[in-house]
């Protein structure tokens, strides 16, 4: 039986049902949805809030303090529902799916600045943080309204455990959801305040829109919240009120033990850097710290609990490591039970070091203290960016203003400018020479004030200084310097949207924190010497005994399974503690992870030496392996059926042949159309939804010296097959298609969009899509990842969409795309197939990849977004509600490409035509080498005896 009968029937059905269901474009939003999805086709790019303040720069704060309870709402969809007395909560709240919109209408007394508190509680959903629009009398008043967080509570599910070598166990993540009170912030921490939004007497409507998550609202209040006291009127109301020191004894908080935190990455780490971090042991993994690049983002917060026995004045100090932001420091927002003490503790600094230090949260010049009653108290440390904000503010604005006057350029002098040529560049973009001029002074600006608040010239500076120089020259001679300079000046704007994101972030490990009387002395960050150099003799002996990490230092043991991974390091350590703290526990089986080079599994297996299990093999192995009898068939393996509704049919198609499935698909992904809102809009273009609009659309953008992405390999011929309803090959996989009026068709369309309307066939689509180069482009849907994490300049400017269809004859579009991944398989000297089956079983479920794909994110940022084959899990990432449509969408129409002996020489030989056709305009060019293909798989199936 084939794969496509094993997944066809009830559960593919329940399983695609569910994922269409979830992603559904939402259709019954009413009439306040529609009309808000057109006002946001029309601003693209709303003004941001540094100009919104500006406009409102002469409006005082409001003193009305209204409170809207939730379920008084005047307009909302079908996604919204009343409940009384949710979770203890007195009253009616309303609850919000992850999409739709709910409007209230509010009578405000007074004109004025106002804040907006929302008092919600985060129920069950994908786990990601809640995410909101906000609208100020059915209009978005401000860029970064479009971007309002609502984040989420978690806790550990159970203190640290021990496995049976006596390493630690990170204990599991669980929500531990509960009502709360905010403010609503801007979600990139540019704006340290709350947003303030403008409100004119009269009756006004408030309005919430679902991007990510539902939430339970019960009330919103509109007032204007007060700003803590400055330090020194703290410290005079202390002195007023005669508190003293506390004669008391420090108290250490075990920073690795929250007691809540907004995300489930925010878990308990391992440092061995420092025999005096706590917990510590030579050979043993301890748990013994928190944050590092887990905890850099704005908002994301921690909170811990003490009890302190007598009232008196504390003060606060941690043991941090703040090693990765060279030259710069880090801030935390202190809150203390709740809420912020004092103006200074917004932005807490924690300067950079290469090792461990210990400080008092204070200023730099004198250490803060805090008046606690004796009994029990929450601390909580949030991320900020603090002074920097403004400066990141200030270089995001200008980034996408200089973006735009690259454009302006590319239009007139295309991408490789004529040096010998007078464009006449001050008549022609006399704009953008201003924007030029005006966005360099910005520039230095922000760098002088950099270079004012850390004390020193340091690298963060070099880029802005390097591009205010630049920009400079070109406003001073354009006509000399403009066309010279194009090169450098693209290649420093994007680098400008790397530094932002440097910058940004804002990574700090902690060991602990002690609350201590004012005059008590502070602890040692480091270990002396001596004690040092002992714990490192201790741990050096310990080590030939100890096996660590991926487990690859202690050799096989009886019953352990071993399993390969073909990936990076972060990867493989993901899965290692994943391993320890979930399958392990769970089935009892132990597991050696180990990783490898991509070279290494081939000679290995043919030595008689290879693992149980393999991991982030590419598409084409399982098969290769399995015509060699080198892989464990899988379908009669108990649960099979259950294991492969998982996956789109189109995933299982490369694992399977001869009736036989040999691999399971651990990531799977497809081409999809990327394009440029913005620029679209300027140009009063339509996004294509069929291949007559695409060429209609091809002369507006090339007339503008821009580009069209489309692939140029084997990827773009299986489109333009695979939507007329081609294979590759025949049904007996025994034959390519090549010669087939259909496929040569499908090249040759291919080949006129490189040698008819001189497509580029090499390219970096990321860089040239981020500059707007190239407005539009078919590319893999993983790019997404990129862009999000890369070009945070043009957040909210580009969307990805199902590719153009091919109109079939009833009408309808096929918008077919062939997909491709990784997998995982077992090989044939697996001593217990049945554990190595439970791993791939567990290796596969949606949790696992859910999981796994949050902890690669936490590690390495949102480029990290693993590209799952299982479809719970992929939707179970913090995609928003319209990228999970548009996934949902392409994904039906992903097809699977079959593998077959020889088949390696069919791709080979369509990427030589293709080169052919490009060099010498021959679109037949197919054709010279179908029986080459033809005879090489003709080959491989004697040598294997499949005839």
């Amino acid at each position: 039986m084939t794969v496509r009968a094993l997944v066809a029937g009830s559960g593919w059905i329940r399983t695609m049902a569910c994922a269409v269901g979830l992603c559904l474009v939402l259709t019954l939003s009413g009439w306040a949805a529609a009309a808000h999805a057109a006002e946001d086709e029309d601003a693209i790019k709303l003004p941001g809030y540094r100009d919104y303040l500006e406009r409102h720069a002469g409006k005082t704060a409001g003193k009305a303090d209204i409170v809207i309870e939730a379920d008084r709402y005047a307009h909302a969809d079908a996604e919204t529902k009343v409940v009384d007395g949710f979770e203890g909560m007195e009253g009616r709240s309303l609850v919000t799916g992850d999409s739709g919109y709910a409007e209230w209408e509010v009578d405000v007394p007074e004109s004025g600045m106002y804040n907006i508190e929302v008092l919600y509680y985060p129920i069950e959903g994908k786990g990601n943080t809640i995410e909101r629009m906000i609208y100020i009398d059915g209009e978005i008043p401000f860029h970064e309204a479009r971007y309002v967080n609502l984040s989420r509570i978690w806790k550990d599910e159970t203190e640290i455990g021990r496995d049976s070598e006596g390493n630690d166990i990170r204990p599991k993540q669980a929500e531990a959801p509960r009502w709360r009170t905010v403010l609503l912030h801007d979600s990139l921490g540019y704006y340290n305040e709350p947003l303030r939004f403008y409100l004119e007497a009269g009756r006004r409507t408030i309005g919430f829109e679902s991007v990510r998550e539902p939430v339970v609202l019960r009330s919103i209040r509109i007032y204007k919240a007060e700003e803590p006291p400055a330090y020194d009127d703290v410290l005079a109301e202390y002195e007023k009120r005669g508190y003293k020191e506390a004669d008391a004894a420090p108290i250490k908080i075990q920073a690795q033990q929250p007691y809540e935190k907004s995300d489930n990455t925010l878990y308990a780490l391992a440092d061995r850097s420092s025999p005096i971090t706590e917990p510590q042991h030579p050979s043993k993994l301890r748990l013994n710290a928190i944050g590092g690049d887990k905890w850099k983002m704005p908002g994301q917060w921690v909170t811990y609990r003490f009890t302190v026995e007598k009232d008196g004045l504390y003060k606060i100090a941690a043991r941090f490591k703040q090693n990765l932001l060279a030259g710069m420091y880090v801030n935390r927002k202190i809150l203390i039970d709740g809420k912020v003490p004092f103006k200074e503790a917004e932005a807490v600094k924690f300067n950079y070091g290469s090792g461990w230090q210990v400080e008092a949260f204070g200023d730099g010049e004198r250490d803060f203290v805090f008046y606690l009653e004796a009994g029990e108290h929450e601390l909580t440390m949030e991320v900020t960016i603090g002074d920097l904000a403004d400066m990141l503010n200030r270089v995001d604005e200008s980034l996408y203003e200089l973006n735009a006057a690259y454009r302006k350029i590319l239009m007139i002098t295309g991408t490789e400018p004529d040096l010998y040529r007078d464009y006449s560049f001050e008549k022609l973009i006399p704009d953008a020479l201003r924007t030029m001029a005006e966005h360099s002074a910005v520039l230095k600006q922000v760098s002088a004030d950099m270079e004012a608040l850390v004390g020193q010239k340091g690298e963060k500076m070099v880029l802005l200084d390097k591009i205010t120089f630049q920009l400079d020259q070109m406003v001073k001679d354009p006509d000399a310097n403009v066309a010279k300079t194009f090169g450098p000046f693209k290649e420093n704007v994007g680098a400008l949207g790397t530094w932002i994101l440097t910058v940004g972030e804002q990574p700090l490990t902690l060991d602990y924190i002690s609350v201590m009387p004012v005059s008590a002395k502070l602890p040692k960050a480091e270990a002396s010497f001596l004690r040092t150099l002992l714990h490192e003799i201790v741990a050096f002996f310990l080590s030939f005994f100890s096996d660590y990490d991926m487990g690859d230092g202690g050799g096989k043991r009886e019953g352990e399974l071993e399993v390969w991974i073909n990936s990076g390091r972060d990867q493989a350590q993901i899965i290692r503690e994943m391993i320890n703290d979930s399958f392990t526990p769970e089935t009892g089986i132990r597991v050696k992870l180990k990783l490898i080079p991509e070279d290494a599994l081939l000679p290995s297996v043919l030595a008689g030496i290879g693992p149980d299990v393999a991991m982030g093999s590419p598409v084409g192995d399982p098969i290769q392996y399995a015509l060699r009898h080198a892989v464990v068939p899988l379908e009669d393996m108990p649960g099979f059926r259950d294991v492969a509704e998982r996956f789109h049919p189109s995933a299982m198609v490369p694992f399977e042949f001869e009736g036989r499935v040999f691999a399971l698909p651990e990531t799977q992904s497809f081409p999809m159309l990327f394009y440029r809102k913005d620029i679209l809009h300027d140009l009063g273009l339509a996004v294509p939804q069929t291949w007559d609009e695409f060429y209609r659309l091809i002369p507006e953008i090339q007339k503008r010296n821009m580009q069209i992405g489309f692939p140029a390999d084997i990827t773009g011929l299986q489109i333009f097959l695979y939507q007329n309803g081609g294979e590759l090959y025949d049904t007996e996989r025994s034959r390519t298609t090549l010669d087939d009026d259909l496929t040569i068709a499908a090249f040759q369309r291919q080949a006129e969009l490189f040698t008819t309307y001189k497509f580029p066939r090499d390219y970096d689509f990321a860089n040239r899509f981020r500059t707007g180069e190239m407005p539009i482009g078919i590319a893999d849907y993983t790019i997404y990842n990129q862009l999000t994490a890369f070009a945070p300049e043009i957040r909210g400017l580009w969307e990805f969409t199902p590719l153009p269809g091919t109109v079939a004859e009833d009408g309808s579009l096929n918008r077919a795309t062939p997909s491709s991944g990784t997998a995982v398989m077992m090989l044939k000297d697996a001593k217990d197939k049945e554990a190595a089956w439970r791993y791939m079983e567990w290796w596969t479920r949606a949790e696992t990849q859910s999981r796994f794909g949050t902890e690669m994110e936490s590690i390495l940022g949102k480029a990290a977004k693993q590209a799952t084959a299982n479809m719970e899990a992929l939707f179970n990432m913090p995609w928003t509600k319209n990228e999970a449509d548009k996934l949902t969408e392409q994904w039906k129409y992903a097809t699977g490409t079959p593998e077959v002996p020889g088949g390696y020489y069919v791709s080979r030989s369509i990427s030589f035509a293709s080169a052919t056709a490009y060099n010498n305009g021959d679109a037949e060019a197919l054709l010279d080498y179908v029986k080459d293909a033809n005879d090489e798989i003709t080959r491989k199936r004697r040598e294997f005896k499949l005839e």
